[in-house]
């Protein structure tokens, strides 16, 4: 009976790993029976003595080990077990994961190479079902864009889809009809534009800048380094002038309207202006022209929102409506809303401000609103609602509890209960549900587990970069800086899918890769 079980368990571990790479954007599900499956046919493969033995030789699983085990350790002094002990769970692939992946044979290069296609085209699949709902052929209402990722998160999509992008360009030589991935990396890259991800196409952005400048220092031709670096260098101007250009758009503010303000309404009910607060939209002042009672009678009769209520993100309608009406240069009465087609009207109820958004490209509307927070937030705005300028806020308030704490953290479950806590003491102007945790990986290990934890798992990162044949992996080092950057934005160790995304690809990368694959590989 072990003999059998032990000639089933390589390619049920190899099915397994297929599941995983299957359930990462398409299923949660998945993703928690695939790692039993790994750990079944582990056990199956038999000598587990000696596989023990053959991990934890391994310094990377050692350190993935202690991290895991610090997390156990800070039970001890939190006082909400249950969060904690939800917490904990939820880490544990950090510890089973390096432990089964680095005691198993190493996969061929047929089986990477398939696990890789597999995983590309699951990914493919989860970018067309989103695509099929944004244009309504799959009947699913959303209210942001971003919804349309119904399996995981858009952020997680996202890094996902950069893997896969680095994937298909792996693999372009490597199989046939490998034009067609050139293909895929097109839609990729464009859907990330339809979903406004400034996540997923900053990383590619710097991972291609990191490629280049590597092209440029080891190219022995003159004129191929004078392509890239004119490539480069051209590429950045016109972001950088894309970026100024629309900051002046966001910033500019037109003080003639000032000097010539109406009194009254066509109706003839007063105006309220007021002269002093410096928000526009497209140069026009927002908060002037304004006929308050016009407008709620005027628009609770062309929308079902109630003018006093909150549009479909959350916010204050009628703000929107003040800022939408302002973008296209109108007084804020009743003409004014008569005036708008069906189709503003519905990007109202959506959030929409500026018209503008309605006619120009995702990604650069998706600039103009980050601009727009950052302007706000500095003129002494809510950051509620605003994706950029909340992580100010959170990033402001973990380092306050980190100070607190800064030896031992708050505890493995007692984080939630910390951020609640420091964000009524500080008053913080956040609404209550937009009072989140740190949003950022580094942040939230301190506040957990204290600066000590913070260091370990710095080391836990840098370590695998620092070996000799893994830096020069194109795979890992590009999963790698994905990975981290993400990290500096989002908690990416504290959710079952992040914690997933992150040791798949770290011990599918460092132990199952054959490590000739793919070394030097640009």
């Amino acid at each position: 009976m072990t003999g059998r079980l032990q000639s089933i368990s390589n390619p049920l571990f190899f099915a397994g790993v297929l599941l995983f790479a299957i359930g990462l954007p398409l299923s949660m599900f998945l993703m928690s029976v695939s790692q039993l499956i790994i750990i079944v046919a582990w056990l199956f493969n038999g000598d587990l003595k000696e596989k023990l033995k053959k991990a934890f030789s391994n310094k990377v699983v050692l350190l993935l080990a202690a991290f895991f085990f610090w997390h156990v350790a800070g039970l001890l002094y939190t006082t909400d077990l249950q969060y904690g002990f939800k917490d904990v769970r939820v880490k544990l692939p950090l510890l089973l994961v390096p432990i089964v992946f680095s005691s198993m044979p190493v996969f061929s290069d047929k089986q990477f190479k398939t696990l890789a296609l597999v995983f590309v085209a699951s990914v493919l699949v989860s970018t067309l079902i989103s695509m099929c709902i944004y244009v309504g052929i799959i009947p699913i209402e959303f209210h942001n864009v971003r919804d349309i990722s119904v399996f995981i998160s858009h952020i997680r999509l996202s890094l996902l889809i950069c893997i896969a992008v680095y994937l298909s360009f792996w693999l372009f030589r490597r199989v046939k009809y490998g034009y067609g991935l050139l293909l895929v990396i097109i839609w990729f890259l464009y859907f990330l534009t339809i979903i406004e991800s400034v996540t997923g196409l900053g990383i590619l952005a710097v991972v291609v800048l990191i490629y280049a400048i590597k092209k440029i220092l080891n190219s022995k031709s003159v004129r191929l380094k004078g392509i890239i670096a004119s490539s480069v260098v051209t590429a950045v101007t016109i972001l950088a002038f894309n970026i100024k250009n629309t900051w002046h758009e966001v910033t500019f503010f037109n003080e003639a309207e000032l000097n010539s303000l109406t009194m009254h309404t066509a109706n003839g009910i007063p105006y309220t202006h007021d002269t002093l607060s410096r928000e526009a939209e497209n140069g026009h002042p927002v908060w002037i022209n304004i006929c308050e009672p016009e407008l709620r009678e005027a628009w609770n009769h062309r929308s079902k929102i109630n003018y006093d209520g909150k549009n479909l993100n959350g916010d204050e309608i009628k703000r929107t409506i003040f800022r939408f009406l302002s973008s296209k240069g109108l007084k804020k009465d009743a003409h004014a809303v008569q005036l708008l087609t069906e189709a503003e009207i519905e990007a109202i109820e959506h959030g929409v401000a500026n018209a503008d958004e309605l006619i120009e490209s995702n990604i650069h509307n998706r600039l103009r609103v980050t601009l727009w927070e950052l302007n706000n937030y500095r003129s002494g705005g809510n950051a509620s609602g605003h994706s950029l300028t909340m992580r100010f806020e959170f990033w402001q308030t973990a380092l306050q509890i980190i100070k607190q704490h800064a030896l031992t953290g708050v505890g493995t479950g007692d984080v939630p209960d910390a951020f609640a806590k420091k964000y009524d003491e500080a008053n913080s102007m956040l609404e209550t549900k937009f009072r989140l945790r740190s949003h950022n990986q580094f942040l939230a290990v301190a506040v957990a587990l204290g600066i000590p934890a913070l260091l370990l798992f710095i080391i836990v990162l840098f370590y695998p970069v620092f070996q000799y044949q893994n830096s020069g992996s194109f795979l890992y080092m590009t999963f790698w800086v994905t990975a981290f950057l993400s990290m500096l934005t989002e908690d990416t160790l504290e959710t079952q899918a992040g914690v997933s995304f992150f040791i798949f690809f770290n011990s599918l990368f460092l132990f199952l890769k054959n490590k000739e694959l793919d070394k030097n590989f640009i």
